[in-house]
């Protein structure tokens, strides 16, 4: 009896350990929800209009908008006008509206599941990252907004919510560990924001090639030298994140192998082709050519971002990370 007594304390401190070492252990697992789907909706909802109140307070408290204006200049078209105010009440509501969506989350836990922060809080540093982008979208989209008689706290909010929901995904994304999950929404949104991250450092390539260097030059070298450089460092940041962030659960290894790099390069080139023939024919040919205003380069480069970025997970995820 007391031998049985025995073995069984023997085998309970063994689970015991085991337990220990597998809690110390990393798991590379999503983490499933706690809170019934309907109750997680509305703190996400709670979450997100906290965001949005914040926007709108600082907008009224903000001073009127002093006449005071700045000028947007791209290539041959005519500058976009915009009040200082505009910016500056952008500017703070995009960091503003960030650290209080982001707290909320935090806080809240809408799914119930604890904040996973990662080894050395590599989670937390990665979220604050995507965050930064997350002030440059505000600031965007308060700067590209047409001038309007709505108020400007009306507008300032409705640029919070949409924020807010990009809060939502990228909280997500790190601090519930959806990096690892397979299902192809995460998977979409994880390709999505390396192509944003790709994007900014292309569009900022090209832009100092095309309007800096070659001073809005029209020759067709200036499209072809500007959207290559891009292309170099776009490609090189799209092919490190897409394999250590993206297609985390990816059963093939060949990104990995050479052949999967001068694979990944064979199919950016090709989409680079595509990107170039799009941007001479919307922005050289109909906009500088025809003079059709719709196709201002802030435009061209998006229309060609999207295509391009389609073209492109379709072409990895089926042929490279299968």
């Amino acid at each position: 009896m007391l031998l049985s007594r025995g073995k069984t304390k023997n085998i309970m401190e063994n689970e015991d350990k085991n337990q220990e070492i597998a809690s110390k252990t990393p798991v590379n697992e999503v983490p499933a929800a706690t809170r019934n789907i309907k109750i997680e909706a509305l703190l996400i909802a709670a979450a997100i209009a906290i965001g949005v109140i914040v926007a709108v307070i600082v907008s009224l408290l903000m001073p009127a908008n002093s006449g005071e204006t700045f000028e947007i200049k791209y290539g041959a078209s005519e500058p976009l006008i915009r009040e200082k105010g505009t910016l500056i009440i952008s500017l703070i509501n995009g960091f503003a509206v960030n650290i209080a969506a982001l707290t909320a989350l935090y806080f809240i836990r809408p799914s119930g599941i604890k904040p996973i922060l990662g080894n050395k809080c590599r989670n937390a540093f990665l979220l604050v990252i995507l965050a930064l982008f997350g002030v440059l979208a505000f600031v965007v989209m308060g700067i590209l907004v047409p001038v309007t008689t709505l108020p400007r706290a009306l507008i300032q909010g409705a640029i919070a919510m949409v924020v807010g929901v990009y809060d939502l995904f990228i909280y997500k994304l790190y601090m519930e560990n959806r990096t690892y999950s397979n299902n192809l929404f995460w998977e979409i949104f994880r390709f999505g924001i390396v192509g944003l991250v790709a994007a900014v450092f292309d569009f900022l390539t090209v832009f100092a090639f095309r309007f800096g260097v070659f001073g809005s030059g029209t020759d067709w070298y200036v499209t072809l030298i500007s959207t290559t450089c891009g292309f170099i460092v776009g490609v090189t940041i799209n092919y490190l994140m897409s394999t250590y962030m993206v297609y985390k659960a990816s059963k093939s290894n060949l990104a990995k192998t050479a052949k999967g790099v001068i694979f990944f390069v064979v199919l950016s080139a090709i989409g680079l082709g595509i990107g170039i023939g799009l941007e001479y024919l919307l922005y050289d040919f109909f906009f500088l050519n025809l003079g059709i205003g719709i196709f201002i380069y802030p435009v061209v480069f998006v229309v060609r971002t999207l295509v391009v970025m389609v073209y492109n997970y379709l072409s990895r995820k089926l042929l490279i990370y299968r």
